[in-house]
């Protein structure tokens, strides 16, 4: 008997702490939960399962990100993925149009030094099994590993950097001479170092710095069938060569060459913003790289030809970062935009580039400084090229050191305008100039959007220290409060998005999940694709159709804080790994539209055109170029377009780049519509 009260007593107490927890849910608005219920109860509340599935794509992690971006990359009407990754392995994911994917940068000959793909830093050992040499990066650390070579004679190997190399490991090896000076400046060093053995032995170096070539020359006893470079283990051509890892930023993509399939300017470091210390060998083999398809190959692969030494492109110490095609001028040619970020150090000026195109050459002349954009004063931490007083040419938004400038176009010359300084700048921080890769890197992101369909762009950035939402009215933006209208105060990133196809577009951040736009234009957080709080420094955040069913997924990148990581996370403090999350979405209720534009030669991705759709709900206008979730990169084209419960468009409106005005009537939904320019 009292077994039985006992019983019944907890299970009485039971059913009141739940009664109580219900209780307590209820008089909680869906808000409060961020403050009162952890993460994962609010998951288990409202669960996203039911409208976004994992899906299991080859980019679950990678090391120390610069960019991940979307791109169709061969032209074939299925979006790709691509990464930067400073000097560390990229991917370039080409799609089978089904969720799968493969792997093409060492198909495509884009590996990091075309001599020796695979040679670039890699997180995995290369497998030793034949006898010889091995040289290979395994995370920071350079290894020479000696691996049953015939011990009658001993092989001799000598390593040569502008940068210091210290030893910080030697098993068997005989350092026979080592050396180390420096030069013009404390930060410019040359060291060389020569070792030998005729048995097993493995050597581990930490270059100070990776941008810099790292030569090496291998005695002639051993033939060069036995040595081996990076992780697909290649046997190089001499016995002297060098392993220049890039430092890749970011990717620009275009048809420069207009022959249908896309090039890709790639931006690169300069050796931590020290390159104008260095001798004129050295700063002349650091540039910019243009990768411009030649045809392809029987198996359908492009390949590629380097042409940046003929282009008139010099890199003149730029720390470039962001690279992005613009047609400023309106003259129907793509010009390239490159931000050059002071590192702070060296003394001197690193002002932005601007390289236009010329009409009759397919070369480019440097006109930043004369037009008004070198912005020499700033870093500008990013920004986004759109047309902000529709006026038919391309202005550009800001985000600086001080706050949101934007950059006037008037008839090809820049005016500034100062817009908005947020409670957190980061020149009121001397500390965190130069800081390229920690905490605030990422942080800051412009998104743009005419999310409350009036025809104007809104812009949104996020910051772990305050979100910033600039509404757009007349060609003049303003800054209100985004918690005024239910968005959040901080985000680590954020991205618009029309998830539901509704037409009406929607913010997802990281980490509150989506806020779903009312008709009132105010938003409402669903708590979908909710992430820990209080847990990423970092993330980048891009929204595609990777299964061609008209909604868009998402690809979410992820890096931890390793300062917020508990004690029984230590392991997991590597501040330079990046998770990847992706996730499938089953929504279908509503209809939708996708367009492709072709331009015409010289702006083949009719880069700046505007589209305007008109349905019974009204009207939605996005911009080419706008779509793209990558921070640094340029080369996610496609515009998507919710149309609600309406199958049909009553009009699409498209103003291309050069001034051109096309309608289309009636046009059906449900599919991707390709649009060619009149004249094409």
């Amino acid at each position: 008997m009292k077994l039985n009260k006992i019983i019944i007593t907890s299970l009485t107490a039971v059913v009141l702490i739940f009664a109580l927890a219900a209780i307590l849910l209820q008089r909680l608005s869906r808000d409060d939960l961020q403050y009162y219920v952890p993460w994962s109860i609010a998951r288990l509340l409202y669960p996203s399962d039911d409208i976004f599935i994992t899906h299991d794509i080859p980019l679950k992690e990678s090391h120390w990100i610069y960019d991940t971006g979307i791109v169709d990359a061969n032209s074939d009407g299925l979006l790709d993925i691509y990464t930067t990754n400073h000097n560390w392995r990229q991917r370039l994911l080409i799609s089978d149009g089904n969720g799968g994917y493969s792997e093409n940068l060492t198909t495509w000959k884009l590996d990091q030094i075309s001599e020796f793909p695979g040679a670039e830093i890699s997180t995995v050992k290369p497998n030793i099994h034949d006898p010889g040499i091995y040289i290979y990066w395994y995370n920071r650390h350079l290894y020479i590993q000696s691996h049953e070579i015939d011990a009658s004679e001993s092989t001799s190997i000598w390593i040569d950097a502008y940068t210091d190399l210290d030893i910080t490991s030697n098993n068997g090896f005989h350092i026979d001479t080592q050396e180390s000076s420096v030069l013009s400046s404390p930060l410019l060093t040359k060291s060389s170092i020569q070792v030998s053995s005729s048995d097993d032995a493995i050597l581990e170096l930490y270059p100070r710095s990776r941008g810099v070539p790292i030569n090496f020359k291998i005695s002639r006893s051993l033939p060069l069938s036995n040595v081996f470079v990076g992780s697909q283990l290649v046997v190089p051509s001499k016995h002297e060569f060098s392993l220049p890892l890039q430092d890749r930023h970011a990717m620009a993509w275009s048809d420069y060459n207009d022959d249908g399939l896309l090039d890709i300017f790639i931006t690169r470091g300069a050796i931590g913003g020290t390159l104008r210390l260095y001798p004129d060998d050295i700063k002349s083999s650091v540039n910019e790289e243009f990768f411009v398809s030649s045809g392809s190959d029987y198996l359908s692969n492009t390949i590629f030809n380097n042409i940046i030494t003929d282009t008139g492109i010099v890199k003149d110490g730029c720390s470039a970062r962001h690279a992005s095609w613009v047609d400023y001028d309106t003259d129907g040619l793509l010009d390239l935009f490159i931000n050059c970020e002071d590192v702070g150090n060296i003394e001197g000026k690193y002002p932005n580039k601007l390289h236009q195109r010329q009409q009759t050459q397919h070369d480019f002349v440097e006109v930043a400084e004369q037009i008004g954009l070198a912005i020499l004063d700033n870093n500008i931490i990013d920004y986004e090229w759109f047309d902000i007083d529709n006026d038919f040419d391309m202005d550009l938004l800001a985000h600086q050191d001080d706050g949101y400038w934007l950059y006037r176009n008037q008839k090809g010359r820049f005016e500034s305008e100062f817009i908005y300084r947020a409670e957190f700048s980061r020149i009121d921080h001397p500390h965190l100039k130069g800081e390229s890769g920690a905490y605030w890197i990422f942080d800051g992101k412009v998104s743009v959007s005419d999310y409350d369909g009036d025809g104007d762009f809104d812009v949104f950035s996020a910051s772990k220290k305050g979100n910033t939402l600039l509404t757009a009215n007349d060609g003049t933006l303003s800054a209100i409060d985004p918690t005024l209208i239910g968005l959040p105060a901080y985000s680590v990133s954020a991205s618009w998005v029309d998830y539901d196809n509704d037409g009406m577009l929607d913010l997802h951040t990281v980490p509150d999940g989506i806020y779903r736009q009312n008709r009132d234009h105010t938003f409402t957080r669903t708590y979908l694709l909710i992430l820990p709080s209080d847990t990423y420094m970092a993330s980048i955040i891009n929204w595609y159709d990777l299964n061609n069913d008209g909604t868009r997924d998402v690809l979410i990148a992820l890096n931890k804080n390793p300062t917020l990581l508990r004690w029984w996370e230590l392991s997991e403090k590597d501040t330079f790994l990046w998770q990847y999350l992706t996730y499938l979405n089953t929504y279908t209720q509503n209809h939708w539209l996708q367009i492709d534009l072709e331009g015409k030669p010289g702006n083949r991705e009719a880069i700046g055109a505007r589209v305007s759709l008109t349905t019974p709900d009204g009207m939605q206008t996005q911009e080419v170029g706008l779509s793209d979730g990558a921070f640094y990169s340029q080369g996610h084209y496609r515009l998507y377009f919710g149309l609600g419960p309406h199958k049909t468009v009553d009009s699409v409106k498209i103003r291309w780049p050069e001034g051109e005005v096309q309608e289309l009537k009636h046009v059906k939904g449900d599919k991707l519509h390709k649009i060619m320019h009149p004249d094409l």
